[in-house]
């Protein structure tokens, strides 16, 4: 056996570890959920070939369409905001002020909860009687509205919950693009005459390419597969106003888990889309 070979072999001895699990718990039901697409089943009885009926009959959705419109404009809100968010604090937590110590752990704090018992406490801050939102609004003499049963305020209610929860973890990633950022460079913009907002977005910006890329999909692939808290807060109501992708397939699970398969397939190449322009992105940003 040849060298080149030997180290070939044992590359992929060493990836071994990794890559059963990986391909036992992602890549093995991700081909049986594209298998199940193709066939009829209640899980009841024996499954049913159909062919593409699921596909024909997921394109025909009008809940379907719903679903993905809403999931959408969840992931641009909660991606903007989010990104806007740990960008700005990021930069505030960059520079050398009192209390920065203070500010990181307190951004950091919402991401150790877990989203279900995020939610569960939201929801009982959303309470539209007893809730403590509308009991602080009460004070100023503001009649509060009822944030989760409000179809117009349902969605937003949700996405804030969602920036409340991650913004830290992103922000946390985008210091440390900042911070990688050689000082000599801040220092000689100051000499050249460039003010603190010239010198970040006409130097720092454009160096924080990679960790930008890699911050904005993060953000858009957590947004697609949002689930915990549309379920616990609002179940995808009042109305479907909140009925995101994953909610709506959990939702058919149980009577079809072929159609549900089929729109889990389609969520996959949706997903697929800003991770390929990442990839294509990232080599422009490295090149």
């Amino acid at each position: 056996m040849s060298a080149a070979r030997r180290e070939g072999v044992s590359a992929w001895l060493f990836m071994l570890p990794g890559l059963i699990p990986l391909v036992a718990f992602l890549y093995w039901p991700l081909g049986q959920a594209f298998g199940l697409s193709f066939f009829q089943w209640n899980l009841l009885g024996d499954p049913k070939f159909v062919g593409t009926l699921q596909y024909e009959r997921l394109i025909a959705s009008e809940t379907f369409h719903q679903s993905l419109m809403v999931t959408l404009v969840y992931t641009v809100g909660v991606s903007v905001t989010a990104y806007a968010l740990s960008l700005g604090t990021a930069v505030m937590l960059n520079k050398a002020i009192a209390g920065v110590k203070a500010v990181r752990t307190v951004s950091l704090l919402p991401a150790i909860i877990p989203m279900v018992v995020a939610g569960v406490i939201w929801k009982f801050i959303y309470e539209p009687t007893g809730g403590p939102l509308n009991q602080m609004l009460a004070v100023f003499g503001i009649d509060g509205p009822a944030w989760l049963q409000d179809p117009a305020l349902a969605l937003p209610s949700v996405m804030l919950v969602s920036v409340w929860k991650d913004f830290g973890i992103y922000m946390l990633v985008l210091l440390g693009g900042l911070q990688q950022i050689p000082r000599e460079i801040e220092e000689a913009a100051s000499i050249d005459g460039a003010s603190a907002t010239q010198t970040f977005w006409r130097v720092k910006f454009p160096m924080l390419g990679a960790v930008n890329l890699f911050v904005l999909v993060l953000l858009i692939f957590n947004s697609f597969k949002v689930f915990d808290q549309v379920w616990v807060m609002t179940e995808g109501g009042p109305g479907n106003a909140t009925l995101t992708i994953i909610t709506f397939l959990y939702t058919r699970m149980q009577i079809d888990i072929g159609f549900a398969a089929a729109g889990t397939a389609v969520l996959f190449l949706l997903v697929l889309i800003p991770l390929t322009l990442q990839l294509i992105a990232r080599r422009k940003v490295t090149a």
